[in-house]
């Protein structure tokens, strides 16, 4: 039976999202996106390394490790430790939006062209919808393909919005995609979206009420996920977390309940959460 499990690693500010697959046949496939390690603090590295240690994988010999590493948008909290884990562990494929405004983004491109560690990369946008990771075909709802509607002045709106669907259940994550994709693009959502990552951290960009339009389409059953962003921005914000308690949504949070672990047999969906 297929499974699909995502992990919210936390990493104390920003993102990095931890995705396997495990197909009929018992094989597990796995991807990542974003992962905003420095020089001195690399807390999805050693977070990746612990985890593949456990699962009895090797480096360099089981290299490359991942199907794809993700730049979800050209921001530094989501982007700056992926050359260090591309590198350590090795990606069949390096995907990012189109946009380009982040300039470290070019080194990671070089990084990418030059290196044995990434097999292929590539820009990606709502027309490629053939990016698979085990028995799942991820769905692209943002950017989209046509270059005018990229934002040149909010990268945020330029996040990659990936649909991982399995039997009946979907899972949406959202990048920092704030409320002006949201209202263009939240007919596409899926109806039986079972866990949907909080867009920006719970930022009020991302939530900005009830009308929102990821908010007003998602199933009230929905577990939600928010990759905290305390120090410096305070998100979640606590408007956005009022109206998820007014409206009895059921949320984990990583600066509350750390590394979150979502799982699914495309039938049901369990949740666990640990710190180590």
């Amino acid at each position: 039976m297929s499974k699909l499990k995502v992990t919210l690693i936390d990493v104390g500010w920003g993102d990095s999202i931890l995705v396997e697959s495990e197909d009929n046949n018992g094989k597990v496939y796995y991807g990542l996106i974003d992962s905003n390690d420095t020089q001195n603090y690399r807390s999805s590295f050693i977070f990746l390394k612990r985890h593949f240690e456990k699962k009895n994988i090797k480096l360099p010999d089981d290299k490359p490790i991942f199907e794809f590493v993700i730049l979800s948008h050209a921001h530094s909290d989501h982007g700056q430790g992926l050359k260090r884990i591309m590198r350590e562990f090795g990606t069949k494929n390096f995907w990012y939006p189109k946009s380009l405004e982040w300039s470290s983004l070019s080194e990671l491109i070089r990084f990418a062209n030059l290196s044995s560690n990434v097999v292929h990369h590539q820009s990606i946008d709502d027309t490629k919808i053939n990016a698979k990771i085990g028995d799942i075909v991820m769905n692209i709802l943002w950017p989209p393909h046509d270059v005018n509607k990229i934002d040149p002045h909010n990268e945020n709106n330029n996040s990659i919005v990936a649909v991982l669907p399995l039997n009946q259940v979907s899972f949406v994550l959202s990048g920092d995609a704030e409320e002006k994709v949201w209202n263009q693009i939240y007919q596409k959502l899926p109806q039986n979206e079972v866990f949907f990552k909080v867009p920006h951290h719970g930022s009020v960009n991302g939530t900005s009420g009830s009308q929102t339009g990821w908010f007003r389409n998602c199933p009230g059953t929905t577990l939600m996920g928010i990759s905290s962003h305390i120090r410096p921005f305070s998100h979640p914000d606590q408007q956005v977390i009022d109206l998820f308690n007014a409206n009895n949504r059921h949320y984990y949070r990583t600066d509350e309940h750390y590394h979150i672990t979502y799982q699914t047999d495309g039938n049901t969906i369990k949740v666990k959460y640990s710190h180590f």
